[in-house]
Protein backbone atom coordinates (compact mmCIF):
# COMPACT_ATOMS: atom_id res chain seq x y z
CA UNK A 1 0.00 0.00 0.00
CA UNK A 2 2.80 2.41 0.63
CA UNK A 3 4.48 1.34 -2.41
CA UNK A 4 1.27 2.56 -4.19
CA UNK A 5 0.71 5.96 -2.35
CA UNK A 6 4.78 6.58 -3.35
CA UNK A 7 3.96 5.80 -6.95
CA UNK A 8 0.25 8.12 -6.86
CA UNK A 9 2.56 10.86 -4.89
CA UNK A 10 5.37 10.90 -8.02
CA UNK A 11 2.58 10.97 -10.74
CA UNK A 12 0.83 14.06 -9.07
CA UNK A 13 4.60 16.11 -8.64
CA UNK A 14 5.41 15.10 -12.04
CA UNK A 15 2.30 16.54 -13.81
CA UNK A 16 2.25 19.94 -11.16
CA UNK A 17 6.03 20.09 -12.03
CA UNK A 18 4.85 20.01 -15.96
CA UNK A 19 3.95 23.37 -17.01
CA UNK A 20 0.16 23.38 -18.74
CA UNK A 21 -0.96 25.79 -21.03
CA UNK A 22 -5.16 26.71 -20.56
CA UNK A 23 -6.51 26.79 -24.10
CA UNK A 24 -10.59 27.42 -24.98
CA UNK A 25 -11.52 24.58 -27.23
CA UNK A 26 -14.59 25.39 -29.30
CA UNK A 27 -17.08 23.57 -31.37
CA UNK A 28 -15.68 23.81 -34.98
CA UNK A 29 -18.38 25.94 -37.32
CA UNK A 30 -20.52 23.37 -39.65
CA UNK A 31 -20.43 24.16 -43.34
CA UNK A 32 -22.06 22.14 -45.75
CA UNK A 33 -21.06 19.48 -42.75
CA UNK A 34 -23.54 16.75 -40.49
CA UNK A 35 -23.44 17.87 -37.16
CA UNK A 36 -22.23 14.78 -35.56
CA UNK A 37 -19.07 15.49 -37.12
CA UNK A 38 -18.34 18.92 -35.65
CA UNK A 39 -19.30 16.88 -32.67
CA UNK A 40 -17.27 13.93 -33.14
CA UNK A 41 -13.91 16.22 -34.19
CA UNK A 42 -14.03 18.45 -31.52
CA UNK A 43 -14.48 15.51 -29.12
CA UNK A 44 -11.12 13.59 -30.44
CA UNK A 45 -9.33 17.44 -30.48
CA UNK A 46 -10.15 17.98 -26.49
CA UNK A 47 -8.95 14.66 -25.58
CA UNK A 48 -5.76 14.69 -27.94
CA UNK A 49 -4.94 18.06 -26.50
CA UNK A 50 -5.34 16.98 -23.07
CA UNK A 51 -3.51 14.08 -23.66
CA UNK A 52 -0.24 16.41 -24.59
CA UNK A 53 0.38 17.08 -20.99
CA UNK A 54 1.15 20.16 -22.35
CA UNK A 55 -2.36 21.62 -22.80
CA UNK A 56 -5.32 22.26 -20.37
CA UNK A 57 -8.79 22.10 -22.21
CA UNK A 58 -11.34 24.91 -21.14
CA UNK A 59 -14.77 24.21 -22.54
CA UNK A 60 -16.81 27.27 -23.53
CA UNK A 61 -20.72 27.55 -21.63
CA UNK A 62 -22.69 24.95 -23.22
CA UNK A 63 -24.51 26.82 -27.00
CA UNK A 64 -21.93 29.50 -27.15
CA UNK A 65 -20.04 29.47 -30.79
CA UNK A 66 -17.06 31.98 -31.75
CA UNK A 67 -15.67 31.79 -35.08
CA UNK A 68 -13.76 35.61 -34.98
CA UNK A 69 -10.33 35.81 -34.07
CA UNK A 70 -10.63 38.39 -31.34
CA UNK A 71 -13.59 37.81 -29.61
CA UNK A 72 -12.27 33.99 -29.48
CA UNK A 73 -9.18 36.40 -27.78
CA UNK A 74 -11.67 38.07 -25.73
CA UNK A 75 -13.33 34.71 -24.50
CA UNK A 76 -10.20 33.10 -23.61
CA UNK A 77 -9.51 36.05 -21.25
CA UNK A 78 -12.98 35.65 -19.39
CA UNK A 79 -12.09 31.52 -19.12
CA UNK A 80 -8.62 32.86 -17.74
CA UNK A 81 -7.34 30.45 -21.01
CA UNK A 82 -3.88 31.65 -22.57
CA UNK A 83 -4.82 30.55 -26.17
CA UNK A 84 -7.93 29.54 -28.03
CA UNK A 85 -8.64 27.46 -31.06
CA UNK A 86 -11.41 27.70 -33.27
CA UNK A 87 -11.97 26.67 -36.96
CA UNK A 88 -14.51 25.23 -39.40
CA UNK A 89 -15.01 22.27 -41.64
CA UNK A 90 -16.38 22.92 -44.99
CA UNK A 91 -17.93 20.55 -47.91
CA UNK A 92 -16.52 21.08 -51.08
CA UNK A 93 -16.87 18.89 -54.00
CA UNK A 94 -17.78 15.84 -51.79
CA UNK A 95 -14.92 16.38 -49.98
CA UNK A 96 -14.51 17.84 -46.05
CA UNK A 97 -12.14 20.20 -45.43
CA UNK A 98 -10.72 20.85 -41.57
CA UNK A 99 -9.40 24.54 -41.48
CA UNK A 100 -8.51 25.53 -37.69
CA UNK A 101 -6.63 28.37 -35.96
CA UNK A 102 -4.53 28.73 -32.91
CA UNK A 103 -5.19 32.45 -31.54
CA UNK A 104 -2.80 34.17 -28.81
CA UNK A 105 -5.77 35.61 -25.99
CA UNK A 106 -3.46 38.27 -25.44
CA UNK A 107 -2.47 39.68 -28.21
CA UNK A 108 -5.37 38.82 -30.28
CA UNK A 109 -2.94 37.31 -33.28
CA UNK A 110 -3.26 34.07 -34.65
CA UNK A 111 -0.16 31.94 -33.91
CA UNK A 112 -0.85 29.10 -36.17
CA UNK A 113 -3.22 28.08 -38.87
CA UNK A 114 -3.63 25.33 -41.26
CA UNK A 115 -6.38 23.41 -43.74
CA UNK A 116 -6.08 19.82 -44.62
CA UNK A 117 -8.61 17.48 -45.67
CA UNK A 118 -10.51 15.52 -43.51
CA UNK A 119 -9.60 11.66 -43.11
CA UNK A 120 -12.77 9.27 -43.08
CA UNK A 121 -14.08 9.28 -39.49
CA UNK A 122 -12.75 6.21 -37.98
CA UNK A 123 -9.18 8.37 -38.58
CA UNK A 124 -10.07 10.93 -36.86
CA UNK A 125 -7.92 9.74 -33.78
CA UNK A 126 -4.86 9.62 -35.15
CA UNK A 127 -5.96 13.11 -37.40
CA UNK A 128 -6.46 14.66 -33.66
CA UNK A 129 -3.49 13.60 -32.13
CA UNK A 130 -1.27 15.12 -35.21
CA UNK A 131 -3.31 18.62 -34.82
CA UNK A 132 -2.51 18.59 -30.87
CA UNK A 133 1.03 17.36 -32.01
CA UNK A 134 1.18 20.64 -34.54
CA UNK A 135 -0.35 22.78 -31.73
CA UNK A 136 1.94 21.80 -29.41
CA UNK A 137 5.45 21.92 -31.89
CA UNK A 138 4.05 24.81 -33.48
CA UNK A 139 4.36 23.18 -36.66
CA UNK A 140 2.18 22.69 -39.78
CA UNK A 141 -0.07 19.79 -40.03
CA UNK A 142 1.92 18.16 -42.65
CA UNK A 143 5.13 18.28 -40.69
CA UNK A 144 3.83 16.07 -38.16
CA UNK A 145 3.32 13.00 -40.27
CA UNK A 146 4.96 10.06 -39.55
CA UNK A 147 4.71 6.27 -41.23
CA UNK A 148 2.25 4.74 -39.17
CA UNK A 149 0.04 7.78 -38.78
CA UNK A 150 -0.03 8.86 -42.31
CA UNK A 151 -3.88 9.12 -43.44
CA UNK A 152 -6.00 7.96 -46.12
CA UNK A 153 -6.39 11.36 -47.40
CA UNK A 154 -2.52 11.84 -48.12
CA UNK A 155 -1.90 8.62 -50.31
CA UNK A 156 -2.91 8.26 -53.57
CA UNK A 157 -5.54 5.35 -54.32
CA UNK A 158 -2.83 4.15 -56.46
CA UNK A 159 -0.07 3.71 -54.09
CA UNK A 160 -2.07 2.60 -51.01
CA UNK A 161 1.06 1.28 -49.00
CA UNK A 162 2.75 4.15 -46.93
CA UNK A 163 5.42 2.29 -45.03
CA UNK A 164 3.16 -0.20 -43.67
CA UNK A 165 4.52 -3.75 -43.46
CA UNK A 166 4.64 -5.25 -46.70
CA UNK A 167 5.02 -8.91 -47.76
CA UNK A 168 6.22 -9.31 -51.59
CA UNK A 169 8.49 -10.95 -54.03
CA UNK A 170 11.90 -9.24 -55.02
CA UNK A 171 13.71 -9.62 -57.89
CA UNK A 172 17.42 -8.33 -58.37
CA UNK A 173 20.84 -8.67 -60.58
CA UNK A 174 23.93 -8.02 -60.23
CA UNK A 175 27.78 -9.72 -59.88
CA UNK A 176 29.80 -11.35 -57.85
CA UNK A 177 33.01 -10.22 -57.32
CA UNK A 178 35.98 -12.66 -55.92
CA UNK A 179 38.23 -11.80 -53.92
CA UNK A 180 40.27 -14.50 -54.09
CA UNK A 181 39.71 -15.95 -57.67
CA UNK A 182 38.78 -19.91 -57.79
CA UNK A 183 42.05 -21.67 -59.19
CA UNK A 184 41.03 -24.34 -61.77
CA UNK A 185 42.10 -27.96 -60.65
CA UNK A 186 43.23 -29.04 -64.37
CA UNK A 187 45.28 -26.48 -65.38
CA UNK A 188 47.42 -23.43 -64.24
CA UNK A 189 44.41 -20.61 -65.16
CA UNK A 190 42.06 -19.47 -62.75
CA UNK A 191 38.53 -18.98 -62.85
CA UNK A 192 37.07 -15.68 -63.94
CA UNK A 193 36.42 -13.09 -60.80
CA UNK A 194 33.17 -11.52 -61.73
CA UNK A 195 30.43 -13.52 -62.21
CA UNK A 196 26.53 -12.56 -63.04
CA UNK A 197 23.77 -13.26 -60.61
CA UNK A 198 20.39 -13.57 -60.62
CA UNK A 199 18.16 -13.52 -57.40
CA UNK A 200 14.79 -14.08 -56.74
CA UNK A 201 13.35 -13.28 -52.93
CA UNK A 202 10.13 -13.76 -50.98
CA UNK A 203 10.44 -10.17 -48.73
CA UNK A 204 8.90 -9.26 -46.06
CA UNK A 205 9.43 -5.47 -45.10
CA UNK A 206 8.10 -3.63 -41.34
CA UNK A 207 9.53 0.25 -40.71
CA UNK A 208 12.78 -1.24 -39.08
CA UNK A 209 12.87 -4.49 -40.19
CA UNK A 210 13.55 -6.30 -43.64
CA UNK A 211 13.47 -9.79 -43.89
CA UNK A 212 14.52 -11.86 -47.58
CA UNK A 213 14.60 -15.83 -48.18
CA UNK A 214 16.43 -15.65 -51.76
CA UNK A 215 17.39 -17.77 -53.95
CA UNK A 216 20.49 -16.66 -56.56
CA UNK A 217 21.57 -18.56 -59.73
CA UNK A 218 25.08 -17.61 -60.38
CA UNK A 219 26.70 -17.83 -63.63
CA UNK A 220 30.15 -17.17 -64.88
CA UNK A 221 32.31 -16.81 -68.05
CA UNK A 222 33.99 -20.21 -68.33
CA UNK A 223 30.73 -22.00 -67.70
CA UNK A 224 30.97 -21.75 -64.00
CA UNK A 225 27.12 -21.79 -62.74
CA UNK A 226 26.52 -22.10 -58.94
CA UNK A 227 22.80 -21.71 -56.83
CA UNK A 228 22.49 -20.30 -53.75
CA UNK A 229 20.06 -19.80 -50.85
CA UNK A 230 20.14 -17.29 -48.21
CA UNK A 231 17.97 -16.14 -45.59
CA UNK A 232 18.74 -12.55 -45.00
CA UNK A 233 17.77 -10.00 -41.99
CA UNK A 234 18.31 -6.07 -42.41
CA UNK A 235 17.56 -3.48 -40.16
CA UNK A 236 16.00 -0.31 -41.96
CA UNK A 237 17.24 3.16 -40.55
CA UNK A 238 14.68 5.83 -40.28
CA UNK A 239 11.02 6.40 -42.48
CA UNK A 240 11.94 8.14 -45.09
CA UNK A 241 10.78 6.90 -48.94
CA UNK A 242 14.56 6.43 -49.38
CA UNK A 243 15.70 4.70 -46.31
CA UNK A 244 19.31 2.98 -45.85
CA UNK A 245 19.33 -0.78 -44.33
CA UNK A 246 22.18 -3.42 -42.90
CA UNK A 247 22.43 -6.77 -41.84
CA UNK A 248 23.30 -10.02 -42.68
CA UNK A 249 22.35 -13.43 -43.03
CA UNK A 250 23.27 -17.28 -43.58
CA UNK A 251 23.05 -19.34 -46.58
CA UNK A 252 24.18 -22.62 -48.74
CA UNK A 253 25.57 -22.40 -51.86
CA UNK A 254 25.36 -25.50 -53.90
CA UNK A 255 28.62 -25.28 -56.08
CA UNK A 256 28.46 -27.20 -59.41
CA UNK A 257 31.30 -25.61 -61.75
CA UNK A 258 31.08 -26.85 -65.36
CA UNK A 259 34.29 -27.00 -66.60
CA UNK A 260 35.30 -26.79 -70.46
CA UNK A 261 36.70 -30.41 -70.42
CA UNK A 262 33.50 -31.57 -69.44
CA UNK A 263 33.80 -32.82 -65.86
CA UNK A 264 31.75 -31.28 -62.77
CA UNK A 265 32.89 -30.28 -59.39
CA UNK A 266 30.29 -30.25 -57.38
CA UNK A 267 30.26 -28.87 -53.70
CA UNK A 268 28.04 -27.67 -51.04
CA UNK A 269 28.98 -24.46 -48.73
CA UNK A 270 27.84 -22.74 -45.65
CA UNK A 271 27.57 -18.89 -46.84
CA UNK A 272 27.86 -15.94 -44.19
CA UNK A 273 26.89 -12.68 -45.56
CA UNK A 274 27.28 -9.27 -44.42
CA UNK A 275 26.33 -5.67 -45.65
CA UNK A 276 23.55 -3.02 -46.82
CA UNK A 277 22.12 -1.03 -49.13
CA UNK A 278 18.95 1.87 -50.23
CA UNK A 279 15.39 0.48 -49.94
CA UNK A 280 13.84 3.04 -52.49
CA UNK A 281 9.79 4.22 -52.88
CA UNK A 282 8.60 2.63 -49.81
CA UNK A 283 5.37 4.80 -49.84
CA UNK A 284 4.44 3.65 -53.39
CA UNK A 285 2.82 -0.05 -54.68
CA UNK A 286 6.35 -1.79 -55.10
CA UNK A 287 10.25 -1.06 -53.61
CA UNK A 288 13.95 -0.62 -54.90
CA UNK A 289 16.73 -2.11 -53.53
CA UNK A 290 20.22 -1.32 -54.48
CA UNK A 291 23.08 -3.56 -52.14
CA UNK A 292 26.02 -4.47 -51.51
CA UNK A 293 27.12 -7.89 -49.77
CA UNK A 294 30.45 -9.37 -48.14
CA UNK A 295 30.08 -12.94 -48.55
CA UNK A 296 32.41 -16.26 -47.26
CA UNK A 297 31.25 -19.33 -48.46
CA UNK A 298 32.92 -21.74 -46.06
CA UNK A 299 33.31 -24.94 -48.74
CA UNK A 300 33.05 -28.53 -47.31
CA UNK A 301 36.25 -29.52 -49.66
CA UNK A 302 38.53 -29.04 -52.58
CA UNK A 303 38.14 -25.23 -52.11
CA UNK A 304 37.86 -24.17 -48.40
CA UNK A 305 36.97 -20.45 -48.44
CA UNK A 306 35.46 -18.39 -50.88
CA UNK A 307 35.32 -14.32 -49.73
CA UNK A 308 33.22 -12.51 -52.62
CA UNK A 309 31.37 -9.33 -52.83
CA UNK A 310 28.02 -8.97 -54.63
CA UNK A 311 26.52 -5.95 -55.72
CA UNK A 312 23.10 -6.49 -56.68
CA UNK A 313 19.78 -3.53 -57.97
CA UNK A 314 16.40 -4.86 -58.27
CA UNK A 315 12.83 -4.16 -57.69
CA UNK A 316 9.92 -5.68 -56.00
CA UNK A 317 6.21 -7.06 -56.87
CA UNK A 318 3.26 -5.05 -55.02
CA UNK A 319 2.58 -6.63 -51.96
CA UNK A 320 0.90 -9.25 -51.53
CA UNK A 321 -2.64 -8.56 -50.55
CA UNK A 322 -3.96 -4.83 -50.33
CA UNK A 323 -4.14 -5.49 -46.34
CA UNK A 324 -1.08 -6.57 -45.69
CA UNK A 325 -0.49 -5.97 -41.92
CA UNK A 326 1.95 -6.67 -38.76
CA UNK A 327 0.09 -9.87 -38.24
CA UNK A 328 1.50 -11.37 -41.64
CA UNK A 329 4.75 -11.05 -40.25
CA UNK A 330 4.67 -14.28 -38.23
CA UNK A 331 3.69 -15.89 -40.93
CA UNK A 332 6.34 -14.55 -43.24
CA UNK A 333 8.99 -15.02 -41.29
CA UNK A 334 8.09 -18.63 -40.48
CA UNK A 335 7.76 -19.43 -43.78
CA UNK A 336 10.91 -18.08 -44.68
CA UNK A 337 13.10 -20.00 -41.84
CA UNK A 338 10.92 -23.21 -42.58
CA UNK A 339 11.65 -22.72 -46.34
CA UNK A 340 15.37 -22.10 -45.82
CA UNK A 341 15.82 -25.55 -43.86
CA UNK A 342 13.89 -26.99 -46.48
CA UNK A 343 16.15 -25.97 -48.99
CA UNK A 344 19.35 -27.09 -47.42
CA UNK A 345 17.55 -30.55 -46.56
CA UNK A 346 17.38 -30.55 -50.52
CA UNK A 347 20.74 -29.70 -51.37
CA UNK A 348 21.97 -32.11 -49.04
CA UNK A 349 19.91 -34.92 -50.25
CA UNK A 350 21.04 -34.32 -53.70
CA UNK A 351 24.53 -34.00 -52.69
Amino acid sequence: MSKLRSVVLLLVLCAAAMPQTKILLYDFEARGVDASVIRINTQVLRDALNGTYKYVVVDPAPGTFCYNVVAAADSAKRYNAAQALVGNIMSIGGKQFLTYQLVDATAAVVMLADKFELPPMDEFPTMAERVAAAIVEKKTYKETIEPDKILTTEVSPLFKHPRKPYAGVFMTGGYLYHIVRRPDPETPDFFGDRLVNLNLAVSFETQQLLTMLQIGYIRGQHEEKDISFDLLGNYVVGNADFAPFFGGGIGITKFNWRKLNGITDDNDALSLSAGGGVLGLRTYYFRLMVAAYMNLSIASHDWPLSPGARVMFGVSSPSIGPDATIKTGPACIGAAIGGFFLTGLIVMLTS
